[in-house]
């Protein structure tokens, strides 16, 4: 081990591999040595869980011929073996979080990722590799995760190829010995050529007990809210590493901002609706409140969590335009574009001149102040978002 390969346990993700009641001592396909297996991995979960990293289940589900060419004949002639929404094709229950459902065969088999809990989701690969014709690359890419740390069911077949897969994107990889089935010295030594490093579980839960987890400046509850919120918009909105820009790290794990439009809960809600509906697409603040607060000026592609009045996550916009011009100088365009009262440009100077003096002062505040007018585009409005403004 190098410093190249050497783990990077605060930017490191789980993944699981294939542990589904099938392939368990007692189901239809069983992996020998899988049931011994699974406390080393419960212990795991529950350390990335606690740590706030990633975890990723990966399963396999036999539906067609979309299965491999070794097994192709045996599922065509109705082996009962994973099949989609059938209790076999379940991950054990002792690894799934807290209020976590089934599999959803449908969302899995279209190529999506499913939410388990806060950064936590299974996909469906349908080959050896966990790679192969996933999302899983774009997920640790999101996440800003640089080391992926295999665990699983059936060491020669597909965590093997998951670890192959994994270092050929550069990515550092760890391979947890005592918490995978059918493992062989022989196969440890050939991944260990490849420059996987090989660990136990005590030694994984160890490294990553001292990371803590990302806790925004909210109260835990709205913490959780955020960021339970961020994971399923971000997967909703296909939202990567690449294009997103959420502040001074970039880093998708981390939540964007999360804030509410206007000066209380009742107008925080009027506007939040006006997004959903799609007639707001940008808002304004004065310069002088942003130097006040010593906080940055919005920037392009920026994302932002938007809160109803309650202070609950309803929506993901990003930015796409921003300048900085005197209020007499805002057009009509932009006003228009604000969605507010009748949206014209008397009404957004009428609105917004009452809004700017109790903010600012009436002193500090004329036709010269600098406004900061900043676009938007709506990426994640669920359909039940406007159902739900109103519900505790």
């Amino acid at each position: 081990m190098d410093s190249w390969t050497e783990p990077h346990w605060g930017s490191s993700a789980l993944v699981v591999v294939d542990v589904q009641v099938d392939f368990v001592e007692g189901g239809a396909m069983p992996v020998d040595g899988t049931r011994a297996v699974v406390p080393a991995l419960v212990r795991l979960v529950e350390a990335y869980r606690a740590a706030g990293l990633p975890v990723v289940h990966v399963v396999r589900l036999y539906d067609g011929d979309d299965v491999d060419l070794v097994r192709r004949e045996s599922i065509a002639a109705g082996a009962q073996v994973v099949r989609p929404g059938t209790g076999g094709s379940q991950l054990l229950r002792e690894l799934l979080p807290d209020g976590a459902g089934e599999l959803d065969p449908a969302l899995l088999l279209g190529g999506e990722a499913q939410e388990l809990g806060p950064r936590e989701v299974a996909l469906w690969k349908p080959r050896w590799s966990a790679f192969h014709r996933t999302p899983l690359d774009e997920l640790l890419r999101g996440w800003d995760v640089d080391t992926v740390v295999v665990a699983g069911c059936n060491f020669p077949n597909c965590p093997r190829a998951t670890v192959i897969d994994a270092s050929q994107r550069d990515l550092r990889v760890v391979v947890v010995g005592d918490a995978i089935s059918q493992v062989t010295d022989e196969g440890l030594r050939r991944v260990g050529a490849l420059g996987v490093v090989v660990g136990s579980t005590k030694e994984v839960v160890g490294a990553v007990a001292p990371v803590a987890p990302v806790v925004p400046e909210h109260d835990r509850a709205q913490a959780e809210a955020v960021l339970a919120y961020w994971e399923r918009a971000r997967l909703r909105a296909r939202v990567g590493q690449l294009d997103v820009v959420t502040g001074k790290t970039v880093a998708s794990a981390v939540p964007p901002p999360a804030w509410s439009f206007g000066d209380s809960p009742r107008l925080a809600d009027e506007l939040l609706a006006l997004v959903l509906a799609g007639r707001k697409t940008a808002t304004s603040s004065s310069l002088p409140e942003y130097e006040a607060g010593g906080e940055p000026l919005p920037r392009v592609g920026e994302l932002s969590i938007l809160l109803d009045g309650a202070g609950r996550p309803r929506a993901l916009i990003r930015t796409t335009h921003v300048e900085t011009v005197p209020f007499a100088q805002v057009t009509a365009d932009f006003a228009a574009a604000e969605g507010e009262g009748d949206r014209s440009l008397q009404s957004w100077q009428e609105e917004h001149r009452r809004s700017f003096r109790r903010a600012l002062g009436t002193e500090r505040f004329d036709d010269a102040t600098p406004v900061v007018c900043e676009r938007f585009e709506l990426l994640d409005p669920t359909w039940s978002l406007e159902r739900t403004l109103t519900t505790p």
